[in-house]
């Protein structure tokens, strides 16, 4: 096995466990239609930080299955950003009435 694999293997499984770690918050999010006890702030930083990493990604790394695990994650994030926003907007919206 060469360092590239290695390499590869070891992100394919970080991203992979990664991915895996924010479905049970997508899950409980969808289930119970609330996001109260999220901050947003925090996921905002996740999403700065993935867009980051997909920007050295990109500029660094010519492989297609690097940015594809990175857009991925990306993808994962900005989903239980926008979740969070959103479910946190209606329950103020219901707390106002």
């Amino acid at each position: 096995m060469t360092k590239s694999m290695i390499a590869f293997a070891l992100l394919s499984v970080y991203t992979t466990l990664e991915i895996i770690s924010y479905m049970p918050q997508i899950i409980k999010i969808i289930k119970t239609k609330s996001a109260d006890d999220l901050s947003l702030a925090s996921w905002a930083s996740w999403v700065i930080s993935d867009l980051c990493y997909l920007g050295y990604v990109l500029l660094e790394s010519p492989e297609i299955g690097v940015i594809f695990t990175a857009i991925l994650s990306l993808s994962f994030v900005i989903l239980v950003y926008v979740l969070t926003a959103y479910y946190q907007r209606q329950n103020k919206k219901r707390k106002k009435r």
